[in-house]
């Protein structure tokens, strides 16, 4: 009875299982149609398009590249057609099967046989040389020898001396021109050979293939999109600004510096530029509890609040203190980029997330309150700039082979109104720069990146452009504007004595000139001191020209002593026209003391 039985279960799996007979087998290679390039690594899709017969097949797609990171394969198709399996296989080859390689072996195989063949060549002119210098050898014997006897016979001699000359320039051309073949023949050689490293950079004699099982139930043609990452991608922002000053806008370059190393070439794909991070776990991270306990204070966390009652109840001397007490922001910096890095993990980092998390909080719970909010901003500023997800799908069909250098590609060019304006700040230096506060007016977001200045179709230098959100308005330099100069002048210090108070009166003068033809607007920057030291009084500002009206100054820099001008300087105003702007102000504290900056 159980033999039967077992001969009825083998039967029936025998229908089930599709045989080898039965099972189509097409290798394909496919085409790679999209890519989108993440901060890293980059997302393929092949596209595959096969007449399948009905019933199942088994299809083999070669030629994956060397960078792919092969558990993140997948592959989808539409309708009726399902994908049972996808799997991932590497097996050794003899050489390496991709034609472009294959094109490449066979033009340096022939550069080599045309070499060899002319150091054949010049090995023959070489023995037709010795040769030639027997002979030269044997006419000067014959010669000397008829002399002996006098029987010099001279136009025979002539005849063969002659001989020998022509001969020996026409092997020295020959021998001249073939070593200079020679010496072409190695600078293509080396060429090619540099081509042929940079194909097989990181490419082993390993063929790796992905191994799809497809279901056709009615044999009809299939399109099979088969999706991978590979690692060796990554892109970086970089931007070209150019003022137009007459036309009060900036035209903006967005471009970006791709860098594809993956193996395998794109040609006519639709690219993507991203700065998502791809994840291949679906599972959240689960956050655990955190116990804490008390314990003896740890110096290096304290804020400078602490720094007193410390003291005060340990005896520790205030340069020991300012020692052990340390800034922590470097340190959360890091932190937020590793857990940033590790976040896309998910489940499967969840340790190193849960560690990460207790650091974070026992720097909230160790810190003081300013050192919290420093480190708030910060993880605001970090949030702002490296949390951002973009995408940018690039226009046609692009094509961007694997090599070793970087490629650059255009993102977006666009007009931005552009109000210009100079900057002066004569306390700090002597020269005035141009600057542009420009609209985002288009529809990218600007990520942060280099930038090269121009204006008015002049290289001006490089800055660092900061994220920029769709409408936004942001601040550029476009370099030193040379019509406009300022000299500032310590004209006068008054110094009294005033019931036991030192009073201390500072008086300063500005000249700006005006070069240019036109009406430029200028913005000045001056500074006195401030102070909220009870004992210390700064009062009695004066300034021949009034100060700026712009709320936000007044709101946030007005207070600390910052000066600022906003002016409209005529044309040629030079000389005795330059503009010039007077301003004092009055110090007044004990006599027994001294100024000092506030750390």
């Amino acid at each position: 009875m159980r033999k039967r039985m077992l001969i009825a279960v083998v039967s029936i799996l025998a229908i089930v299982q599709p045989s080898p007979a039965e099972t189509e087998v097409a290798e394909v290679i496919g085409t790679v149609s999209s890519v989108i390039v993440y901060r890293g690594q980059a997302l393929v899709t092949r596209t595959i398009e096969l007449d399948l017969p009905k019933g199942g097949s088994e299809i083999v797609v070669q030629q994956l590249p060397n960078q792919i990171v092969s558990e993140s394969l997948y592959a989808q198709t539409l309708d009726d057609v399902t994908i049972s399996s996808v799997r991932y296989r590497e097996r050794a080859v003899k050489e390496d099967t991709r034609e472009e390689v294959k094109h490449l072996d066979a033009e340096i195989e022939e550069l080599m046989k045309q070499r060899r063949h002319a150091g054949m060549k010049q090995e023959l002119i070489g023995k037709n040389t010795d040769t030639l210098i027997k002979l030269e050898n044997f006419t000067i014997t014959a010669k000397n020898s008829d002399l002996d006897r006098g029987l010099l016979q001279f136009e025979p001699l002539e005849k063969l001396a002659n001989y020998i000359e022509t001969k020996r320039g026409e092997y020295h051309n020959e021998f001249v021109k073939l070593d200079d073949e020679i010496r072409e023949l190695d600078k293509q050689l080396a060429l090619l050979r540099r081509k042929q490293q940079e194909l097989r950079a990181g490419r082993s004699r390993t063929e790796r293939e992905a191994v799809l099982f497809v279901n056709n139930p009615k044999g009809k043609k299939v399109d099979i999109q088969l999706n991978y990452l590979v690692n060796g991608a990554n892109w970086l922002p970089q931007y070209n600004l150019r003022a137009q000053t007459d036309e009060s806008h900036a035209v903006i370059e967005y471009n970006a510096v791709v860098f594809q190393a993956s193996g395998e070439d794109w040609v006519g794909v639709a690219l993507s530029l991203s700065t998502a991070m791809p994840t291949m776990v679906a599972a959240a991270p689960a956050l655990q509890p955190i116990e804490v306990q008390v314990g003896p204070v740890s110096r290096r966390r304290l804020g400078p609040a602490d720094k007193k009652a410390e003291y005060d109840r340990e005896g520790m001397p205030p340069a020991m203190e300012q020692k052990a007490y340390r800034d922590l922001s470097d340190e959360f910096q890091d932190m937020q980029k590793r857990r940033l890095e590790v976040g896309r993990k998910g489940k499967m980092a969840q340790s190193e997330l849960n560690a990460l998390a207790l650091d974070n909080q026992l720097m909230e719970l160790q810190a003081d309150k300013k050192q919290v909010q420093v480190m708030q901003k910060a993880a605001e500023r970090f949030a702002r700039t490296e949390g951002v997800g973009v995408t940018y799908s690039l226009p046609g069909g692009l094509t961007m082979p694997s090599r070793s250098d970087q490629q650059l590609l255009s993102i977006s060019t666009f007009q931005a109104k552009a109000d210009f304006i100079m900057i002066a700040t004569p306390l700090m230096t002597d020269y005035v720069y141009l600057q542009g506060d420009i609209t985002n007016d288009s529809d990218v977001i600007l990520l942060a990146g280099p930038a090269n200045m121009y204006c008015d179709g002049e290289f001006v230098g490089k800055t660092q452009i900061e994220l920029v959100t769709i409408g936004e308005k942001f601040t550029a330099g476009f370099g030193v504007d040379t019509q406009v100069q300022i000299s500032r002048e310590f004209k006068d210090k008054k110094v009294d004595t005033l019931w036991g108070n030192r009073v201390e009166k500072y008086d300063y003068r500005i000249a700006i000139e005006n070069y240019s033809n036109n009406t430029v607007k200028l913005r000045m920057f001056e500074r006195i001191p401030y102070t909220e030291d009870e004992e210390l009084e700064i009062y009695d500002f004066q300034t021949n020209t009034a100060l700026s009206k712009d709320a936000d100054y007044l709101r946030t820099e007005r207070d600390k002593g910052i000066l600022r001008w906003d002016l409209d300087l005529a044309p040629n105003t030079t000389d005795k026209k330059a503009k010039v702007i007077t301003y004092s102000y009055t110090m007044k504290y004990d006599n027994d003391m001294q100024i000092h900056p506030v750390p």
